[in-house]
Order: C-alpha cells, then structure tokens, then sequence
C-alpha cells in the first residue's frame, strides 16, 4: 500500500510540474495567433498557392504551344550563302606525270532566298491545332481542379482549427472549476472533512485537463502550419480562425441533386471527355499519313562564277514551283498505329465511365457523412443535457457528504467529453458540408 501511495504522489508531482510548464508555453503561443476569416484565407490560397501558380505556368506553356502550332501554316523563309576561296587548281597528265596550273577566278559565292509554304497537308496542321486547343482546355480545367483541392484543404484545417480553440476553451473552464474545488478541499482537508488522496486526485484531475490543452495547443500549431504553407503566409505564424455561428448555415441538399449537380460540375469528367476528344484527334493525325503533302515554293539565287571554268559571269535567277509529297508506304505501315489509336479511345471512354463512378462513390460518401454529422449533433446536445443533470446531480450528494470524490470526477469528465463531442459535431457537420461541397463540384 506504501509503495502505490508513493507511485500515485509522484505521478501528481509530475502532472504539476509539466502542466505548470507547458500552460507558459502555450500562453505564449496561442497569444500571438493571427486571427483570419475563412473568406480571407480562401483569397490567400487561390493568390499564393503554390500548387495553382504551378498549372497557371502550365495553362501558360500550353497557350504558347498553341500558337507554336498555329505558325506551322505560315509560309517559311530561309537565307543561304557562302564563299569559297579556290587556291589555282592543277591538271595532270598520266600519274602525276606533268601538270598545268589553270588560271582560275579564286573567289567563289553564291546567295539564295528559298521560301515554301504547305497547301495541303492531308490535314495534319489543323488537326495538331484542335490537338493543342484541347490540351489547354486540360489545362484550364486542372486549374479549376486544383482551386477546388486547395479550398477544400483549406476549409478543412480551418474549421479544425477552430474545432481545437475550442476544445481548449471548454478544458480552460474545466480547469478554472478544478482550480475553485482545489482551494475547498484543501481547506476540508485540514479540517479532516476529506482525506488527502480527494485532494490528490483532483490535483490528477487538473493536470489531465492541462496536458489536454498544451496537447491541443501543439496540434494548434502544426494546423496552423498546414494552413500557412496552402496561403502563402509565413510558415511560423499561428492563426485563429474568426467563426461566426450566423455566418455558418449549411443548407439541405438532396443525394440525387448532389449528384447531378457532381456530374455537371466535376472537372474529372470534363477532363475525361477531353480525353476522348484527344484520343480521337491522335487517331486524326495518323490517318492523315494517308494522304499526300502538297508544297508551294519560291527561290532567288545569284551566283559568281557561275559555272567553272569557262563562265566568269554573275548569273541571277528566280523560280517558282509546286511539290507533292506522298508516302505511300504509309498504306501498309500506319494500320497498326490506327489500330492502337483505335484502342487508345475505347480505354479513354472506359475511363470517362470510371470516372463517374469515382465521382458516384465520392458523393455517396459525403453526403452520407454530412447526414451522419447532422444527426450527431442532436445526440451530442441530448448527451450535454443529460451529463450537465448528472453532474448537478452529483455535485449536490458530494456537497452534503453522499458521494465521493471519485464520483464527482467521473461526472465532471463525462460532462467534459460530452462538451468537447458537441463542439466536434457542430464543426465536423461544417467541415462535411464544405466537403460535399467539393464533390458536387461547387468549391
């Protein structure tokens, strides 16, 4: 029995003294928050995000391709020249025998202009161009993707953090009552009205609440950091959200309307129709070795000497022309890229099905959570009535010596766990709603 009294005293001890610790350094911390609105951090996510100015880059890229295909119908120019010095050349006779030096112009140039534009390229050019416009619709649409990721993460930390404020909020009041109850039974104590382990045991009691809130207070401030890198905001700054219950009315929604609403709205099936019309136009391009490529062209030349050696004269010229160009070969060699293309788009519509579903799966899912979370929080309110009566009730016997410690405790931390559930409830219906939100495709 000694030996578990001296356990029980020192585990008290050791409660105090890091409680005692820990309540400093958290009043440092939470002091200092930043207060933000969730509008405000929505603003600075969709303004600093990393993530989104990486595909505004890509949506940028994928414009200049655009008009980089764009320029293949324009007609191309190309500049050529050279000079030539030629030492005086020697002609031999038999093997090396005798030789003759010629008495030769030793400067040599010649200049050109060629310029060629396509007529007809079995529609490759234009079909590279639909090509193109459809990758910066993907483009378009992964912007929209990643906006509506980032809101939904945002909102999420956001309401987690307020749902962590407030958990301290309820453990801090807890904490003021155990401290009113300390100071009585300290003084029963003396009187002989209490034993000395009552004491110790609320003592246990307070440190608990207070090693929930420092626990609290470190998730405080790794919420805080999940929230500042998605902003942009300094990395070390801790925030506090600003929630007003007014502001926060979700409405009612319908399983069926939330997901023709998610069909509507979701990106993943717009990309996934996308995705068809890109496959079909890869099918476009290969077809189009089937057909020839005609060429128009345009060429000036000048030249000195213009020939060797009986010419010393400059000769000038211009041509115009028409190619075609077609490769035949084609006929037999593209079957088995059609073919591929060809699969290429029945995966493309089976994905576009899968998609649905995943979108389906994801609906179903959060509305059957955001339900869920409705329906606690009426459970939860009945369970804060029902503990607070227990406790009153509790309180009462312990006040007139008919109960123990030990059952005044036990009531005081059920009605603990039944606020901080009822606080969770209010914030997880919130934080499901904005998460049915994103799978309807409405962040």
């Amino acid at each position: 029995m000694l030996n578990k009294k001296t356990q029980f005293h020192y585990l008290v001890l050791v409660f105090a003294f890091f409680s005692n610790l820990l309540g400093f350094a958290q009043k440092d911390s939470l002091f200092q928050a930043k207060t933000i609105t969730l509008e405000e951090a929505l603003a600075l996510a969709i303004q600093n995000n990393r993530q989104l100015k990486m595909v505004f880059i890509d949506a940028a890229i994928a414009n200049e391709n655009l008009s980089q295909a764009k320029i293949a119908k324009v007609p191309r120019v190309g500049i050529n020249g050279g000079y030539t010095y030629i030492g005086d050349p020697k002609l031999y006779e038999g093997f090396y025998e005798r030789n003759v030096t010629v008495d030769y112009f030793n400067h040599q140039a010649f200049a050109n202009i060629v310029s060629s534009v396509p007529l007809y390229s079995g529609g490759l050019i234009n079909e590279k161009i639909e090509q193109q416009k459809l990758l910066i619709q993907m483009q378009e649409s992964a912007i929209k993707m990643t906006q509506a990721d980032v809101k939904n993460a945002v909102a999420t930390y956001y309401f987690t953090l307020e749902k962590l404020y407030r958990e301290i909020e309820v453990t801090r009041q807890n904490i003021l009552n155990t401290d009113l109850r300390i100071k009585q039974l300290k003084s029963r104590v003396d009187n002989g009205q209490n034993l000395k382990s009552d004491l110790l045991r609320t003592e246990l009691q307070q440190s608990g609440f207070k090693v929930s809130v420092f626990r609290n207070t470190n998730d405080i401030e790794l919420v805080s950091n999940y929230l500042d890198i998605l902003t942009g905001l300094p990395t070390h700054t801790i925030l506090k959200p600003v929630v007003s219950e007014s502001s926060i009315l979700p409405e009612n929604v319908e399983l069926q309307k939330s997901l023709a609403d998610a069909y509507q709205n979701r990106q993943e099936i717009k990309r996934a129709a996308i995705n068809i019309q890109l496959s079909e136009s890869s099918l476009n391009i290969t077809k189009s070795g089937f057909r020839p490529n005609i060429n128009a062209s345009l060429i000036l030349n000048t030249e000195y000497p213009a020939q060797w050696p009986n010419y010393v004269n400059i000769i000038n010229y211009w041509a115009a022309g028409i190619s075609l160009n077609w490769d035949v070969s084609g006929f037999y060699t593209i079957k088995h890229r059609i073919t591929s293309d060809k699969l290429q788009i029945d995966k493309s519509n089976v994905a576009f099905d899968a998609a649905k579903d995943q979108i389906e799966r994801e609906v179903k899912s959060a509305y059957i959570k955001f339900e869920e979370s409705k329906r606690n929080i009426d459970t939860y309110k009945k369970d804060v009535e029902l503990s607070l009566s227990n406790y009153k009730i509790v309180k009462s016997r312990y006040d007139n010596d008919f109960a123990l410690i030990s059952d005044l405790v036990d009531a005081e931390l059920q009605l603990n766990n039944s606020k901080i559930s009822l606080v969770n409830a209010n914030l997880d219906f919130i934080i499901h709603y904005y998460s049915l939100q994103f799978a309807m495709g409405k962040l």
